[in-house]
């Protein structure tokens, strides 16, 4: 039997609470002094009206003492209450409202704690005390009990993946599809399927990931390499929740939940006419931003303490010193989260258990790096992140045209021996308004 703590003086409100909540095999623990006790059940309902101005100190002993504590808190005036601080209560109704939405309100005060409880046990690695790792976690535990589309947008290697797995929590299901992978001629067919015979080739029927991930998520990863033809069929799926297969004379209903994320600037590439705007604002229903690890110094010690805990053999003890700490957050981690990782790994394979020390930390410096010695562009004097990508990519368009010269020209022999599909090839070359026919 679930339990409830009510805080009230003895009123007809407070009568009719009991009434309700009995009735539906609540037990319920009635409280006419504002004494907190040592337990609390998970929800405590609270009387605004009988207590006054000794609310706020109580309330704040209960949000201290017992942080995982729902409180619904009620008035005949909520108005009247303006001065007490929103985060003292998580839903603040009149009585009114109380005795239409009672149970409603409760069944949703515990949709939050699972969610919260789900969040908690499974999502341990979103570490960090910084401003923003805190704002992001109130997000995601936002995020969790909507249904709407997120849009997850950051810097390459901050943790996008983990945030989509964190908000997607809930569901049995959750399917992950790399844009940037896949042909543009094979998305359509990925996503949403053929019949058989729909098209050269087509042996056998297939589902596509959306209606594999049907009742469940599916996580959009490098949204923004999305062609513009699939933007098209992505922004219907949005709108009518249905899907059509190719070859398909009919819909199909589907019910799933819809996560993006990009390392791009979706509204820089809808100025530049390759991202479709309607689905910008269909996906932005939750955004959810993650700042790089150079804005967040202070997380650097304890996300570098957890990936320590994570890949460190059992029974191997390994502790960060002073220094090992100060050069670790003197770095401005350029690839983020996943170069602290890198590091973290290679650290504890190299070095005996024990305490770390700074000259165990083997941090490549960009600077150094050959690749950027030998196109002759110089990192000194580089301070915006902006800037840094601007040089990450004529590094690549340099590296893409060297290997389709050594190639004689040819895109599709660089591309194989690059490991990549042809058309993925054209795609990126495409994208970083390379001519082709001027490499031939």
């Amino acid at each position: 039997m679930s339990s409830i703590d009510l805080f009230s003086q003895d009123t007809a409100t407070s009568s009719f609470i009991q009434d309700v909540l009995s009735s539906v095999d609540y037990s319920v623990e009635t409280h006419s002094e504002t004494s907190i006790p040592a337990r609390l059940s998970p929800i405590v309902i609270w009387d605004m009206d009988s207590f006054g101005g000794e609310s706020t100190a109580a309330l704040t002993r209960i949000r201290t003492t017992s942080p995982d504590t729902m409180i619904l808190a009620y008035a005949e005036n909520p108005e009247e209450y303006g001065g007490i601080p929103g985060n003292l209560y998580d839903i603040f109704l009149s009585v009114e409202s109380l005795r239409l939405h009672l149970m409603s309100k409760i069944a949703r005060l515990k949709e939050i704690q699972k969610a919260r409880q789900i969040f908690n046990e499974r999502m341990s690695h979103l570490v960090g005390k910084s401003e923003s790792m805190q704002a992001l976690r109130k997000t995601v535990e936002r995020a969790i009990l909507s249904s709407g589309p997120v849009l997850i947008q950051g810097e390459s290697g901050v943790g996008k993946d983990l945030v989509a797995k964190a908000i997607a929590c809930m569901y049995d299901k959750f399917v992950v599809v790399n844009c940037s992978a896949i042909p543009e001629t094979l998305f359509e067919s990925e996503l949403f399927g053929h019949t058989r015979g729909a098209f050269t080739g087509a042996q056998n029927e297939r589902i596509g990931l959306f209606e594999d991930a049907n009742g469940g998520a599916i996580f959009l990863d490098e949204i923004g390499d999305m062609p513009l033809h699939a933007q098209v069929k992505l922004l219907r799926v949005i709108q009518n929740k249905e899907i059509r297969p190719i070859g398909a004379n009919k819909t199909r209903h589907i019910d799933v939940r819809i996560i993006a994320a990009t390392n791009r600037d979706l509204r820089e590439e809808i100025f530049e006419k390759r991202f479709r705007e309607d689905l910008f604002y269909r996906l932005n229903v939750i955004p959810v931003h993650i700042s790089p690890l150079r804005e967040r110094k202070e997380d650097v010690e304890d996300i570098a303490k957890y990936f320590i805990k994570q890949y460190a053999p059992a029974g191997e003890p390994y502790t960060l010193s002073p220094d090992a700490i100060e050069k670790l957050r003197n770095h401005d981690w350029p690839g983020n989260i996943r170069e602290l990782e890198n590091v973290i790994q290679r650290t504890l394979c190299f070095t005996n258990p024990g305490i770390i020390t700074a000259d165990d930390l083997q941090i490549e410096e960009m600077a150094s790096h050959p690749q950027y010695q030998s196109q002759g562009i110089a990192t000194t004097g580089i301070k915006s992140y902006d800037a840094f990508q601007q040089m990450q990519q004529q590094q690549e368009i340099a590296f893409l045209k060297s290997k389709i010269h050594e190639c004689g020209g040819s895109v599709s022999l660089a591309a194989e021996k690059l490991g990549m599909l042809r058309t993925t090839l054209y795609n990126r070359l495409s994208r970083l308004g390379v001519n082709v026919k001027e490499l031939r």
